[in-house]
């Protein structure tokens, strides 16, 4: 009996996992590692050093539109070889770290590929290799950036306490180019078809959407029909009411999560946890974040993804406004780590999910490339409006309510949110 072989769309899957850990060196919470020791060698206030990330979300923002329909046309191969190829020269360049300007340049520039770039790579890369499967397989490729989210912080704080911040940045640097450049230009390929297969690795007399169907130009996308796959320009996707909500929900959960990543670390310290417990809780969060990803992938596949999404918000809304009274004791926050980044690892999966649900994977890179800049504008506005927050009135009382607040908002959005009407292009 001959054996069945493992479908290629895994090794889509692994790489995209690769990238997504190396993606993690210019997140907010790495950042958040080396702002401290940069502040006080420099003598540059908080808002200064988020302030590289607000202008590498913005380019990112700038880079996305164009990126996009490339990724459907051409697929991410190239594209991600050399902008993890770039990502990386900037990271061992801030070993060299003299002035601010160099701070914006090459951690921007870094920002503006992880976000504008490398974010899509992922996402489109796994969302046209899977159909079926795509929860689990997003959850998977998802888990990526959240172990990266989870130990990089650790492995950092260890770097710069044992030989310094700037041999720290040279070390990310190296980590970024080792574990996902080569893996990219080798495996990465744009869609199953382009090689004789097809999404899930099914064959095709058992492909999805090949029985008898009567065509109907109003039918909405569907996730489960491979024929019919609507194609969106991005005129068409830009006026649909979906694409607004969609907009105003992933605003929120970048916005918050920019925000809430960067300034979780400085408010457990300033509250008086030791720099290595804050690293620790951070570390458990994005652990159980990563393994809440991979099972809210799973459930998916099982429950309405926008019902799933809209829990999902709501509950990690209320929690989230708990952090005041967890911070009080060490064990609160251990909890509060497990609980909330457990449910908050389902966000990224699942609207990325909703996504491809609702627009299909032919237009997945032009429809999310088109709300990139919407995206990055608000994943820039996090942090930033919260640390402005911080040197006015010396706490984080203020963008933390906003933050639980705008999370409670997102979620009952998309519990009503319905699928756009596909129609010919």
């Amino acid at each position: 009996m001959q054996q069945k072989k493992i479908f290629y769309g895994w090794t889509i899957v692994a790489v995209a996992f690769l990238i997504g850990l190396t993606q993690a060196g210019v997140f907010q919470n790495v950042l958040s590692i080396f702002l401290k020791p940069m502040a006080e060698e420099f003598g540059w206030n908080r808002s200064i050093i988020t302030g590289s990330i607000a202008v590498g979300s913005l380019a990112g923002g700038i880079l996305s539109p164009l990126v996009g329909p490339h990724l459907d046309r051409y697929g991410p191969q190239k594209a991600a070889f050399w902008g993890i190829t770039i990502l990386s020269a900037g990271l061992i360049a801030l070993s060299q770290l003299s002035s601010v300007w160099q701070l914006y340049l090459f951690f921007g520039t870094g920002r503006m590929i992880a976000s504008g770039l490398l974010a899509l790579v992922v996402t489109v890369s796994v969302s046209n290799w899977f159909i079926e499967k795509r929860g689990r397989a997003m959850g998977i490729s998802q888990l990526g950036s959240r172990i990266g989210i989870a130990f990089l912080p650790l492995l950092v704080q260890y770097i710069i306490l044992s030989y310094g911040w700037r041999t720290a940045w040279a070390v990310l640097g190296i980590i970024v180019f080792a574990f996902s450049a080569l893996p990219s230009l080798i495996f990465l390929k744009r869609r199953p078809e382009d090689i004789g297969l097809l999404p899930d690795g099914n064959a095709p007399e058992k492909s999805l959407g090949s029985s008898e169907e009567r065509p109907d130009e109003k039918k909405p996308a569907s996730r489960f029909n491979i024929k019919k796959e609507p194609v969106w320009t991005r005129k068409t996707a830009f006026r649909t009411t979906a694409f607004r909500q969609l907009v105003f929900i992933m605003c929120v959960i970048y916005m918050v999560g920019a925000g809430s990543n960067f300034h979780l670390f400085p408010f457990m310290t300033d509250q008086g946890l030791p720099p290595t417990m804050a690293v620790l809780v951070i570390t458990v969060l994005s652990v159980c974040a990563a393994l809440g990803g991979v099972l809210f992938g799973f459930l998916a596949e099982r429950i309405s993804v926008k019902k799933l999404m809209g829990g999902v918000l709501i509950t990690i809304g209320i929690i989230f406004f708990m952090v005041f009274w967890a911070v009080k004791k060490p064990v609160w926050m251990f909890i509060f780590a497990v609980v909330y980044g457990t449910i908050r690892g389902g966000v990224l999966p699942l609207i990325f999910l909703l996504w491809t649900e609702f627009y299909g994977r032919k237009s997945s890179g032009t429809v999310l490339g088109i709300a990139g800049p919407f995206r990055l504008a608000a994943n820039a506005a996090g942090p930033v409006s919260a640390a402005i927050c911080f040197d006015f009135f010396d706490n984080y009382w203020i963008p933390f309510s906003v933050f639980s607040s705008l999370l409670l908002m997102a979620g009952f959005l998309c519990l009503i949110v319905k699928p756009p009407v596909s129609k010919p292009v």
